[in-house]
């Protein structure tokens, strides 16, 4: 599989070295980030999911178009298309914990002790 590289210049070999961000827990996604720090892009695609019976169902993934036209116009379409279809299906195989995401989101959803107790007049 060829290097893919975010506009930033940062080469990415493998899947391993995306950076994966599960922030928006309430719209089941996860955010794949440039490994580069400083990238200006920073966010290059994200996968999301649905729970189902508090287990964790990939529903599908997507790089966003900056990232695969520069991709496109370093590799050629076709190689391009083919090399993040494969960068994609590692992360998503390879790289997510997804029993860890259920039990994130489920703890998320409904956790065992509520994390506020009383309205902010009596707390203070």
């Amino acid at each position: 599989m060829p290097d893919l590289q975010c506009p930033c210049g940062r080469k990415i070999s493998e899947a391993s070295e995306f950076h994966l961000l599960f922030l928006k827990k309430e719209l089941n996604e996860i955010d794949v980030l440039c490994p580069n720090d400083s990238c200006y892009l920073r966010e290059l695609g994200y996968i999301r999911f649905d729970v189902v019976e508090n287990k964790a169902k990939f529903k599908e993934a997507s790089f966003y178009p900056p990232f695969v036209t520069w991709n496109s116009s370093q590799l050629g379409k076709g190689e391009a298309q083919d090399a993040l279809k494969d960068m994609l299906r590692d992360i998503v195989r390879k790289q997510i914990n997804w029993s860890k995401i259920s039990t994130e989101k489920s703890e998320a959803v409904a956790p065992s002790s509520p994390s506020v107790t009383g309205t902010p007049a009596e707390q203070q």
